[in-house]
């Protein structure tokens, strides 16, 4: 290959080159047959999720706070297992 890419596959973890014209486009892992994307060198990548977007420190607080205490707004409960429940423990 005269120009080639690595891609790493994000399903198994191996690595393998493919040709630079497939750059940008998608393939099948030759290992496991997972769809990997093949990264296109001539753009610039951007990072799938930044935790430096310009989000609000209010919003950001909001979804911390659902994601502790639930849609509720306090601590739910954790379920009783079915023996709890048999027993009444």
């Amino acid at each position: 290959m005269a120009s080639a890419i690595t891609v790493k596959c994000w399903g198994c973890g191996k690595s393998f080159k493919v040709k630079a014209e497939f750059a940008g486009k998608k393939g099948k892992c030759p290992v496991c047959g997972k769809i990997v994307g093949i990264p296109d060198p001539t753009q610039k990548q951007k990072p799938a999720f930044d935790i430096n977007e310009d989000v609000r420190e209010d919003a950001r607080n909001e979804v911390a706070r659902s994601l502790a205490y639930g849609p509720a707004g306090k601590p739910e409960e954790k379920k009783k297992g079915i023996l709890a429940r048999i027993f009444g423990k």
